[in-house]
């Protein structure tokens, strides 16, 4: 029953989306609100509990889920992490969101730390958050959250050469979200 109606509720908010970004435009920064469903926790790769809200409010927001078997993931990964880098002064972040299941967590850990990668990696080892919050159909799956946590663009799969895309909905969205200032 419960999760009939979380499911329900989901929905509403995606029927709902296109109505927020409009508000959004007209909002002032310090004015977002970030829907209940956004506010769950999950933890980092050190194991420390994170709250997803905390990444939005401030501006683009870059969601890469990801798996270590995934090779198609680390690619996009890393050229997200080059995209994040060049938008970081117009407010753009990126958090990974990895799918491995809790055995491969030190795994896990030991690819980020290898890979230099600097932007936060949450986990989410049974796939609720990306299956019933966001509505992962396969992996890679990204999205472009609007700093309300709205998303305005998703992407699933990668190719190399996906990420000149991004960058591109990045540009127009930083360009919507400046002319709303």
């Amino acid at each position: 029953m419960l999760r009939t109606i979380s499911v329900a509720v989901l929905l509403l908010a995606v029927a709902i989306a296109p109505n927020a970004l409009k508000a959004q435009n007209s909002a002032k920064p310090d004015s977002v609100v970030i829907p209940e469903r956004l506010t769950f926790t999950l933890s980092d790769v050190k194991g420390n509990d994170v709250k997803f809200s905390d990444y939005l409010g401030k501006g683009p927001l870059l969601v890469n889920f990801w798996a270590l078997w995934c090779e198609p993931c680390k690619q996009e990964m890393k050229a997200f992490k080059a995209l994040a880098d060049k938008f970081k002064a117009e407010g753009v972040s990126m958090i990974a969101i990895n799918t491995d299941q809790v055995r491969s967590l030190a795994k896990v850990r030991a690819y980020v730390t290898t890979q230099n990668i600097d932007f936060p990696v949450l986990t989410d080892p049974d796939g609720s958050a990306a299956r019933d919050i966001f509505s992962m159909e396969s992996l890679p799956f990204s999205l472009i959250l609007m700093p309300d946590g709205s998303v305005y663009k998703k992407h699933i799969g990668y190719t190399a050469g996906d990420e000149k895309t991004t960058e591109k909905e990045l540009t127009e969205l930083i360009a919507q979200l400046s002319k709303g200032k």
